[in-house]
């Protein structure tokens, strides 16, 4: 029975992830776009937003930040039907370029590099030095993915036809993402094979646990 509901439950999330990435898409290329389309594009994002206010230390001002907001979107739900596709453009361009900045703040050195203390947290022990200098470059690595990924999403929206901005961003990225993380961990077990491994869930995990501390 276990086993059957966290079948299920995996099967939820993909076909959930699915048809945002569908709606997404078709939104994105649409002039006339359903609403569920743009409903399915913010509800995610402004929980995700509500959700970082409420645990933030001026939780208050930034969540009634959240539902002022929440309740200006409502207010201009028809204009916004309208102009989906800039929605879903500064949610893609905004995430990477948040998460490029996120994690280049942390090169200054080994330790400090947000991949060097994300393993550290997973692996509940400091890593020795030769460790810490590869979770460096992961992290240089990431850093570049993230803000070329902000650049690419900038250059095709404004210069490119809609429809090869919407690929990019809204089914491409995912697909990278994933690439990212399978080919750090194979680079991974060739350049440190003789150090303590965890798989790419294990990965997530470990960053999940490591925001909330």
């Amino acid at each position: 029975m276990i086993f059957s509901w966290r079948t299920l439950r995996k099967v939820l999330i993909a076909a959930a992830s699915a048809a945002y990435v569908v709606l997404g898409f078709v939104a994105a290329i649409s002039d006339d776009p359903p609403l569920i389309a743009l409903i399915v594009g913010v509800v995610p994002m402004f929980a995700i937003a509500l959700a970082t206010a409420w645990n933030s230390r001026a939780r208050v001002p930034l969540v009634l930040l959240c539902l002022a907001l929440g309740v200006a979107f409502v207010l201009n739900l028809e204009f916004m039907r309208t102009h989906v596709a800039w929605l879903y453009f500064v949610q893609h361009a905004g995430t990477m370029l948040s998460l490029g900045i996120m994690f280049g703040a942390t090169l200054g050195s080994d330790e400090s590099a947000l991949c060097s203390r994300i393993a550290c947290f997973a692996l509940n022990s400091r890593p020795d030095e030769k460790y810490l200098h590869y979770t460096w470059k992961v992290t240089l690595a990431w850093t570049i993915f993230f803000f070329a990924s902000a650049l690419l999403s900038v250059l095709l929206f404004f210069f490119a036809p809609l429809v090869a901005w919407s690929t990019f961003a809204i089914l491409l990225t995912p697909i990278l993402l994933g690439i990212m993380f399978v080919g750090e961990y194979l680079i991974r077990c060739r350049a440190i094979p003789d150090r303590p491994h965890f798989g790419i869930a294990e990965t997530i995990q470990a960053y999940n646990n490591f925001s909330r501390r």
